[in-house]
């Protein structure tokens, strides 16, 4: 089926799928409908690899604006998974891709709500019971405070984040939940075909509130303190999750590779991105002798 593009048409579609990412990086038309317009005269092997391009590139765009703490371009790329998802859902591709862009979407949730977290724990984004603008009343503004803090409900709508009803919220991925508590959550519920947020929220309490022990004959019981706050575990706290993340990433810019003709590269662009990549790869390779096994 591929001969109903021309040549032309196959190098334009590719192009889009490798562009670098940015805060307005395209890799989605405005529809999903268009990219399952275009890519459903490909076969299925052709479009499995496109699919998979547009994951490696999003999931590069994800993973950089995790580690750069960029919450509105976490947010971005959160729409960019559920696209993807999306779009290899009415591609009706293979089981793996469609769980490799569920999974996508799952950490691309996670990834908002340590956002939103992290926003609130440094006083940048309002927590619960705090108002951002003052109340007034005939006599003019009572002496609240306005506050110029973003809500997190600029970033993502309340339902999703907290849930309701039976629906699990972003927050129950996020809230006591360590990284590596997530990544087994995730891995379970991927052995089990079901990468939906209810079912991985699921898993990560689990994980958070094991059962209780017998206690010791004659031993109290401390008794909670009511007013401590749910321990939080940030992305910006833990350094080895910061190092997979990157090692994520750069695998992600290697399988981008087979897409990129090295003969097409502008001539007048080379100099300027090899320098650049000779430097970040530099710098690459010095960290790396810091992180040697046998230290």
């Amino acid at each position: 089926m591929t001969d109903l593009m021309s040549d032309t048409d196959l190098a334009e579609l590719n192009g889009e799928v490798i562009e670098a990412p940015s805060r307005s990086v395209d890799v989605l038309p405005p529809s999903v409908s268009d990219k399952v317009a275009a890519l459903s005269v490909l076969d299925g092997e052709s479009q499995a690899r496109a699919v998979t391009a547009l994951l490696s590139h999003s999931r590069t765009g994800l993973l950089a604006a995790i580690a750069a703490q960029d919450l509105p371009g976490i947010v971005e790329f959160k729409a960019k998974a559920a696209g993807v998802q999306e779009v290899a859902k009415q591609l009706r591709l293979a089981k793996d891709m469609q769980l490799d862009a569920a999974e996508f979407v799952r950490r691309a949730e996670r990834g908002v709500g340590v956002g939103i977290r992290e926003g609130q724990a440094d006083g940048t984004i309002l927590k619960r019971g705090e108002k951002r603008h003052p109340r007034s009343n005939q006599f003019g503004v009572d002496g609240d405070t306005v506050s110029t803090k973003s809500a997190p409900s600029d970033f993502v709508k309340m339902d999703d984040l907290s849930g309701t009803g039976s629906s699990a919220g972003i927050y129950a991925m996020v809230d006591g939940v360590a990284a590596d508590q997530f990544e087994v959550a995730l891995a379970e519920a991927r052995a089990e075909s079901n990468l939906s947020r209810a079912n991985v929220a699921r898993k990560c309490k689990a994980k958070t509130n094991p059962p209780l022990a017998d206690p010791v004959p004659d031993t109290p019981r401390p008794e909670p303190d009511r007013g401590a706050p749910k321990p939080f575990h940030g992305f910006k706290k833990n350094s080895t999750e910061m190092l997979d993340s990157i090692n994520h990433m750069l695998q992600g810019a290697v399988q981008t590779l087979e897409f990129i003709d090295a003969d097409e590269v502008d001539p007048a662009q080379r100099s300027r991105i090899r320098t650049e990549l000779f430097t970040s790869l530099n710098v690459i390779r010095k960290f790396m002798k810091e992180v040697s096994c046998d230290r």
